[in-house]
């Protein structure tokens, strides 16, 4: 996949995962990585902020996409819901510094410590993808065919907002990331 940026992203699987990662144990993850250049933690940082194909002020994105589906039984004018199920699929997009050569030791001790705070923000997303992902399937057991899409809608926004509060007490991470010049 090319992007408007002109960056090649690259793809992994979850199977890739090593289990020391925070992302380990997860299913259904896909990771695309895009390279990033520099040798201080200073240019490393302003080549993630320049190269991060998405939009904002992140370096790093973990989209998710839960998928539901249900039968509808009728008999006469009764409609009922049967077979609530649920399908999830997460992508994390990350930064990849492109190569080590001519990178200062304060460059890579920059780089291992955002990486590390990176996943473990990224992985934060993925985990409430993953423990929300049948919410569907209990709210379903209430509704009726005149009310199933509204239930879907609704635990899609309960799932969002989650989402939402988790990077509002991160600060979108900020809190898990160190800055360019501050101190491991």
């Amino acid at each position: 996949m090319i992007l408007s940026l002109g960056l090649a992203l690259t793809a992994a699987t979850s199977a890739e995962v090593p289990a020391s990662s925070p992302f380990a144990g997860m299913p259904n993850l896909t990771f695309r990585y895009y390279d990033v250049e520099g040798r201080t933690p200073a240019e490393i940082y302003a080549s993630m902020r320049a190269r991060a194909p998405q939009k904002g002020d992140g370096v790093a994105h973990t989209a998710w996409h839960i998928r539901v589906g249900w039968r509808q039984t009728r008999r006469g004018k009764t409609c009922e819901v049967a077979d609530p199920i649920t399908s999830l699929s997460i992508t994390v997009v990350l930064p990849r510094l492109a190569t080590t050569d001519g990178v200062t030791p304060e460059g890579l001790a920059f780089w291992e410590r955002t990486m590390h705070g990176l996943e473990i923000h990224e992985a934060g997303h993925a985990r409430i993808a993953i423990d929300h992902r049948n919410d569907f399937v209990k709210a379903a057991a209430k509704a009726n065919c005149g009310s199933i899409k509204d239930v879907a809608k609704r635990t899609q926004e309960r799932i969002e907002d989650i989402q939402e509060d988790y990077d509002r007490r991160t600060r979108h991470g900020l809190t898990q990331i160190p800055r360019p010049g501050e101190a491991p």
